[in-house]
């Protein structure tokens, strides 16, 4: 019996201390949410970083956006982020500045199971944010997304993710409300490595912000606890490029 009590308490601390590949909430695209969520009581950080260059319009403006966020698996299906957003602004009419954004709460909820044995193939998720316009005190940001993932093939995955995102001002600045549409193709080439493409826009439900719309190759990449994937989007309407990187570690 001892020897098998220091059997188990071996394996237990191999488990520990030997990388593996870990579920995570990761996603295989950069501008369109996935559908994998964090397993119960799993913890991860995640970081964003995406620039729109180019964009037309009156100002003609350069941003780069970084979100970063612990993120927390309350059950197997739901998880729960806490995300700070901050970014880099500049325009034809004002000096370069950079600023913390946002902040506030993101919850994922996956619709079926992610077992590897019983998840079907097309797999729904609806993501709910809301956060603290911190440039604007009167303002309240939300966004939700409906997404959408099915598995041609254990090679091949395919995406749609079609997103919502309001800015709702109590004061002298309007409200902004958009769409923000996507889909995606991504293919496993070797190991963990996978290519494919996305497209995505933001597209505005009024006149005071300019839409936009990119296509672009995308990459994702897998390795033990640690998980990336970028995109770098090519501008095909009122927008120059807009690249995208995300990465995650699990703990």
């Amino acid at each position: 019996m001892p020897a098998v009590r220091r059997a188990m308490v071996l394996a237990g601390v191999m488990a520990v201390v030997v990388p593996g590949t870990a579920r995570a909430g990761r996603s295989d695209f950069a501008w369109l949410f996935g559908s994998e969520v964090l397993p119960e009581r799993g913890v991860e950080l995640q970081q964003w970083v995406w620039e729109e260059d180019g964009k037309d319009g009156p100002l003609h403006t350069r941003e780069t956006s970084l979100w970063w966020a612990p993120t927390i698996g309350i059950t197997d299906q739901l998880e729960l982020s806490l995300p700070i957003e901050m970014g880099w602004h500049v325009d034809s009419a004002s000096a370069p500045s950079f600023t913390l954004q946002a902040y506030g709460l993101d919850a994922r909820y996956r619709f079926v199971s992610q077992d590897p044995v019983d998840k079907p193939a097309f797999a729904p998720l609806v993501r709910v944010a809301v956060k603290r316009d911190v440039t604007q005190r009167d303002g309240v940001i939300g966004q939700a997304d409906l997404v959408g993932t099915y598995d041609v093939s254990d090679a091949v995955q395919l995406a749609a993710d079609v997103g919502f995102a309001m800015e709702v001002h109590s004061g002298s600045r309007a409200s902004e409300y958009e769409l923000h549409p996507g889909v995606g193709m991504s293919v496993k080439a070797v190991g963990d490595l996978r290519f494919g493409a996305e497209a995505y826009a933001e597209l505005s439900l009024q006149d005071s912000t300019a839409s936009w719309a990119v296509v672009g190759p995308n990459l994702a990449v897998t390795h033990g606890r640690f998980w990336l994937s970028a995109a770098f989007g090519i501008g095909v309407y009122h927008i120059s490029y807009a690249p995208r990187v995300v990465w995650g570690v699990l703990f």
